[in-house]
């Protein structure tokens, strides 16, 4: 399996800035990179993380957004006219991805670089301070627009203008939708909880969200049988 996009991007921030109208620093404010930029589990080089709580890391060393989303917040929020790639922090954007049809555990070659999606993008308040669009983050989330998150498997160079490659699809019905839709929905079945907890491309936080909430239930109902 081969399926190639042209990919806007990379985009990174070397320096952090401060949120508006806060002391809060970030680097969520993202610049096309004009040259071949290195990319390993740390991300791409040269790309700053303010907080690595919640940013960064080994399961988000890249974040994808898709470029055809921003036509439903410019719509959402007139005053934002100028959306588009890198405003909500991504380091790369496609047309003709997205969340419905990219699932955990699919791989891409983006130059040299192996790629695996390994969660969902989790909004957080900055691109609502970012962008002075209060609710803008809580959109995203009910919406299931988010985006996704890629770990590095193979360290490499990414080449200005490279395509982004799937090589490998192992898990076709595990939407990063689906995921999202899962962790966000109080409805979930224990068997859907119990399957994404064990899904072993899915980063190690989000399996621990869902073994929690199954270890929830399950205490719940086995008090339920003492009474």
């Amino acid at each position: 399996m081969i399926m190639q996009w042209p990919v806007e991007g990379p985009f990174l921030r070397d320096e952090l800035r401060r949120l508006p109208g806060t002391e809060k620093p970030s680097a969520i404010d993202k610049q096309l990179a004009l040259t071949d930029v290195w990319l390993d589990g740390d991300g791409l080089q040269g790309d700053r993380v303010a907080d690595r709580r919640f940013h960064g890391g080994p399961d988000r060393s890249v974040c994808h957004y898709p470029a055809e989303h921003y036509h439903r917040w410019r719509h959402a929020f007139p005053h934002l006219q100028t959306l588009g790639p890198a405003a909500f922090g991504e380091n790369l954007s496609t047309t003709g991805l997205d969340e419905r049809h990219v699932c955990i555990g699919d791989r891409f070659r983006w130059g040299d670089a192996l790629l695996e999606v390994s969660q969902p993008r989790s909004p957080c308040s900055n691109l609502d301070r970012r962008h002075n669009a209060p609710g803008l983050a809580r959109h995203l989330a009910q919406s299931g627009r988010t985006g996704w998150l890629y770990r590095t498997l193979e360290p490499g160079t990414v080449h200005f203008g490279a395509e982004l490659c799937l090589i490998e699809r192992p898990f076709p019905t595990d939407s990063v939708l689906r995921v999202w839709r899962s962790l966000s929905d109080d409805a979930t079945s224990d068997a859907e909880l119990a399957r994404l907890q064990d899904l072993q491309p899915l980063a190690g936080e989000y399996r621990i969200r869902f073994r929690t909430r199954l270890d929830a239930r399950r205490r719940l109902q086995d008090q339920g049988t003492l009474f």
